[in-house]
């Protein structure tokens, strides 16, 4: 091998896709995007997302880098505003191949009727993260319609605002409840809600995901505040086929921890939920609590 230009594709498929890397934990993170640092003591995880990472220079290096990074540039989108929709949209109008390699799909359910044609055109996503964030009802549109066109493994859904402020979202989460059951392939979702609220969209979320014959893995806000309705689906007939339950956030010692100690309905439950264990590290263990922690937070093995 005389020069770097003899390399084959293969190889210099690998050296770039660290580039274009983005750890899946941060692209799913339910905290804001604006609160994100990029500054220089920001976390180095956070500044994957500042538009400075050349990842688009990439394939203007020469055509050969164009052929082998370009899947690569498309395997992770990230939708914020509606101008990044259309102009995905016309980007994959001119080439429809280039949907194909989309992987990791995440986009607020706010962006318009164009969304529809996004997802049809992207059917081997395999993470969907949506944003349950909308100004008006009929922009939820486009993503309710093109749920059918996906089958999705993982899917992550955020709820920041309250939900009883947030009724535009109410029609997509009814079109979702209706899909989730029918992905053949989901094993992994995130619940948007801490304590259910009393509304028809976390009683649907909460019907569905009893539903999900696969599902092996679901994430809470909070693992010991699980409200007693997604308890009881939970432990319904699809309920044993879960294999862990993750809090996003640390027990810690209050009323909602105690009972989730101590009540006997949390008894078959308790062990799948996994709690972060306290302490910087670079990637967060997480462990079960026993009812004799007590909240010590003495960790089982």
């Amino acid at each position: 091998m005389k020069c770097f230009s003899d390399i084959p594709d293969e190889i210099l498929h690998d050296i770039l896709s660290y580039i274009f890397w983005v750890d899946e934990d941060v692209f799913a993170c339910p905290a804001p995007m604006s609160s994100r640092a990029t500054d220089d003591d920001g976390d180095t995880r956070e500044i994957q997302y500042d538009s400075n990472v050349p990842r688009t220079a990439v394939p203007l290096v020469c055509k050969r880098w164009l052929n082998v990074s370009t899947p690569l540039l498309y395997e992770t989108v990230f939708l914020r505003t509606r101008p990044q929709v259309h102009c995905l949209v016309r980007t994959l109008l001119s080439d429809y191949t280039l949907g194909q390699y989309i992987r990791k799909f995440r986009a607020g359910c706010g962006l318009g009727v164009p969304m529809n044609k996004i997802l049809h055109f992207a059917p081997n996503i395999t993470l969907l993260v949506i944003e349950l964030v909308a100004e008006k009802e009929e922009h939820t549109i486009g993503l309710g319609a093109g749920l059918q066109a996906i089958n999705p493994s993982k899917v992550v859904l955020i709820q920041r605002s309250m939900p009883w402020y947030n009724r535009q979202t109410l029609p997509l989460i009814t079109e979702l409840c209706q899909y989730i059951p029918k992905w053949t392939r989901l094993t992994t979702l995130r619940y948007p809600y801490d304590r259910s609220p009393r509304l028809s969209s976390s009683r649907d979320i909460t019907t569905a995901l009893g539903n999900i014959p696969h599902l092996r893995t679901l994430y809470v806000p909070c693992g010991y505040s699980i409200d007693r309705t997604l308890l009881v689906s939970l432990l319904g007939p699809h309920g044993d086929s879960i294999a862990e339950i993750y809090s996003e956030a640390p027990l810690v010692g209050n009323e909602d921890s105690r009972m989730f100690l101590t009540l006997a309905d949390f008894a078959r439950l308790r062990q799948k939920v996994l709690f972060p264990v306290p302490g910087p590290w670079s990637v967060r263990p997480y462990r079960a609590c026993t009812q004799e922690d007590e909240l010590g937070l003495i960790w089982t093995a």
